[in-house]
């Protein structure tokens, strides 16, 4: 918290001058946003307010009209306070500084001992600018936990259960008319929390933090702490992040078959979490759900990359728009499937079809010809091995993500990825992170990097050519153009740089590996 004057005035270093109220002392308790040194009797121009002003006595030297203007004056310009040492310009009190003091509501100290006036600047600056990272280090947190609901898809009980939790105080959702849509206690009892609610909301509230709920014209509830919040910033960034999220998740349920779409998404978490593990059953929840029987089922997971700097509402309108496309593509293929959001950009998908391939073939072909609802979006999609069976291909989907997830890596967009599709390259990207395959890619290749980061003419670009022509010298040279004495010159560089030989076929895989992790993690070398 950032420092009162009276906790100031607690400082050790402090305490050592023996301070004493003269006046003042109803407004101790004022925030204090920095320390100001000054012996000038006109605050113009120097403070901006929420200053601790500190002196040696000069600008207190004189007649009590001169005085009392003098504080009136800080008063004015908005300082928390004023410190005076007593020794260097006055030896005692001045008469009537007290009044003067309460007139201008403004603590006034005196101190009986010097003070190194230095050492309490610094040591409540640090104080202000911890209490600052505090904040900021709150908002963070705040932030990321409202984040991870939102693509965890939350309940609305859930985000003002976890709002109240950060506060450690009620929190109560109520819709226009007062009427209460969810609540938490936190440690109240229900009864009394909820006791004639509407009519307590509508007379206290003002008393009490409250943030609406909805945009504009839309707005549809508010998120009220029917307490005095112990700090009312935090207490208002946890309101207006839980505020948003709870709009979030009107939106998402607000869609035309919201409900179907938590059940699709319960079944399928049941399915793939081993909950269900009787085909017969898993058949019947799926076809009461609206997926008809096939001969097979087909696993298809779709990505859609999010960008970081993207409102957490846009990412979730976009998702909404995915959701849809992926509907309306399985719908114009003639098939059913039972699909949801599992995360955010990642729709499942369990298809229901006669001929996997080319109902996959027809889908995708449909994602392709769809215009998204907010802007052009690039997608991946991913698939495993049909089954006949509607648990197998379930257990499928988490293949399908993965290949999904490494054919986003891979930058061809709006296109079907199969294991047959990706193979080692896929699993560089799906390792991409992993430090030892970071560590073997700098061994291969990082004194070449070095190389060409120094000097001049790169040599990496010739590398990937001689490779991917197996070794072939002739059709590196032809692909290049460069002369067989230009080729071959620069190739024993190569050999020299790296420290092993190219007409080595272990060296060349590895080299070929290590250039396709760089690939993986967004390395350009051409």
């Amino acid at each position: 918290m950032i420092p009162t004057v009276r906790e100031v005035l607690a400082l050790p270093l402090v305490t050592a001058g023996q301070p004493e109220v003269v006046g003042g002392a109803a407004h101790l308790d004022q925030p204090v946003r920095w320390v100001h040194i000054s012996e000038s009797s006109d605050p113009t121009g120097l403070l901006q307010g929420g200053e601790l002003v500190l002196t040696t006595g000069l600008p207190l030297v004189g007649e009590p009209a001169k005085v009392s203007g003098y504080l009136h004056s800080l008063s004015a310009h908005g300082a928390r306070g004023l410190i005076v040492e007593l020794g260097t310009h006055l030896s005692t009190i001045p008469e009537g500084l007290g009044a003067a003091a309460d007139s201008a509501g403004l603590p006034v100290v005196a101190l009986a001992r010097p003070i190194r006036f230095v050492e309490v600047t610094q040591r409540v600056h640090q104080m202000i600018i911890a209490d600052r990272y505090e904040e900021l280090e709150f908002a963070r947190t705040t932030h990321e936990v409202f984040t991870s609901l939102n693509i965890a898809r939350a309940s609305t009980a859930d985000i003002v259960a976890r709002a109240s939790r950060i506060l450690a105080a009620p929190l109560v959702l109520e819709d226009l008319n007062r009427h209460v849509l969810a609540f938490s206690a936190a440690g109240h009892a229900p009864a009394e929390l909820l006791e004639n609610w509407a009519e307590r909301s509508r007379r206290d509230s003002h008393d009490w933090s409250a943030v609406t709920v909805g945009l504009g014209p839309e707005r549809w509830a508010r998120l009220v702490l029917p307490v005095a919040a112990d700090n009312p910033t935090r207490a208002t960034t946890v309101l207006e992040r839980a505020a948003q999220s709870l709009q979030l998740r009107r939106m998402i349920e607000q869609d035309r078959d919201a409900l179907l779409g938590q059940a699709h998404g319960g079944l399928l978490e049941e399915l793939r979490g081993g909950q269900i593990s009787d085909e017969a059953e898993a058949i019947t929840r799926a076809t009461a759900l609206g997926l008809r029987p096939g001969s097979q089922y087909a696993p298809l997971v779709v990505r859609s990359p999010r960008r970081p700097q993207q409102d957490v509402l846009d990412r979730g309108e976009l998702d909404r728009a995915l959701l849809t496309a992926v509907r309306r593509a399985v719908d114009a293929a003639g098939h059913t499937a039972i699909l949801t959001l599992t995360r955010e950009g990642t729709v499942a998908c369990l298809i229901s079809c006669d001929h996997a391939d080319s109902a996959l073939a027809t889908i995708t072909e449909n994602l392709r010809r769809h215009r998204f609802r907010i802007e052009p979006e690039s997608w991946v999609a991913g698939t495993a091995a049909p089954s006949s069976g509607v648990l197998q291909a379930a257990h499928g989907l988490a293949e399908a993500a993965q290949l999904a997830e490494a054919g986003l890596s891979l930058g061809e967009a709006h296109r079907l990825y199969r294991t047959t599709d990706v193979r080692l390259r896929g699993l560089l990207t799906l390792l991409q992170d992993d430090h030892r395959l970071q560590a073997f890619a700098e061994r291969e290749l990082g004194p070449l990097l070095d190389h060409d980061a120094r000097t001049g003419p790169p040599l990496l670009p010739l590398l990937r050519t001689h490779l991917e022509n197996g070794g072939a010298k002739t059709r590196t040279a032809e692909q290049t153009g460069l002369s067989r004495p230009t080729l071959y010159s620069r190739l024993s560089t190569l050999e020299r740089i790296l420290g092993v030989p190219l007409d080595s076929p272990e060296s060349r895989t590895s080299l070929h590996v290590a250039l396709m992790i760089l690939d993986s993690r967004g390395h350009t070398s051409t």
